[in-house]
C-alpha cells in the first residue's frame, strides 16, 4: 500500500490501537459516534453527490435487512437480529 494508506508510515502506527472484533485494531478513536456517521454517509452516498437521497436511504437499509434475514423468509426474528448484532453466523457480504 503506499503513503497515506494502511502502510508503514501512517497514523495507525503512531496512535494506540483498540482491538475490534476479528482481531482488527484500529486507532483509538476511530470509532467515535462522527466518524461512524461519516463512514455511514459516504457507504449510502452511492452517487457521491454529497446527499443521501431518499432512494439510497432506503437501499442502504434493505441491505441490512437482508443481512439479518438469516432465513431469507423477507421477515426478521428478535433472533435473527440479535444474532446479526452479536456478529454470529456467517462473515460479511463482500
Amino acid at each position: 500500500m503506499g503513503p497515506g494508506m494502511m502502510g508503514q508510515g501512517n497514523m495507525m502506527g503512531m496512535m494506540g490501537q483498540r482491538e475490534m472484533g476479528g482481531g482488527m485494531s484500529a486507532p483509538m478513536g476511530m470509532t467515535s459516534r462522527p466518524f461512524m456517521m461519516r463512514i455511514m454517509f459516504i457507504l449510502m452516498d452511492t452517487d457521491g453527490d454529497g446527499t443521501v437521497s431518499l432512494q439510497e436511504f432506503q437501499a442502504a437499509h434493505e441491505r441490512v435487512f437482508k443481512a439479518m434475514d438469516s432465513n431469507k423468509d423477507g421477515r426478521l426474528t428478535s433472533e435473527e437480529m440479535q444474532s446479526f448484532m452479536q456478529g454470529a453466523g456467517r462473515s460479511m457480504p463482500q
